[in-house]
């Protein structure tokens, strides 16, 4: 009998995950400007149910790394 609390967890090596991750990513990268404020926060629910990091998460990052090598 299995116990129905187990977690279950993403496998994020499948070629079906990967090609999720992308077509949100295009999404994202393509129409996020467009989007109205709830289609933005839909998308990152989405992001936060997958375990990978929001739109302004990821922007954060890329503007730490950028100041970082600018030092």
């Amino acid at each position: 009998m299995s116990n129905m609390n187990n977690k279950i967890y993403t496998n994020i090596a499948s070629d079906r995950f990967k090609k999720l991750i992308k077509l949100l990513s295009q999404i994202e990268n393509t129409d996020r400007q467009r989007m109205s404020v709830s289609s933005q926060n839909w998308l990152d629910d989405i992001w936060k149910l997958l375990e990978q990091p929001t739109y302004d998460e990821m922007q954060s990052h890329i503007n730490k790394k950028n100041e970082e090598e600018e030092e």
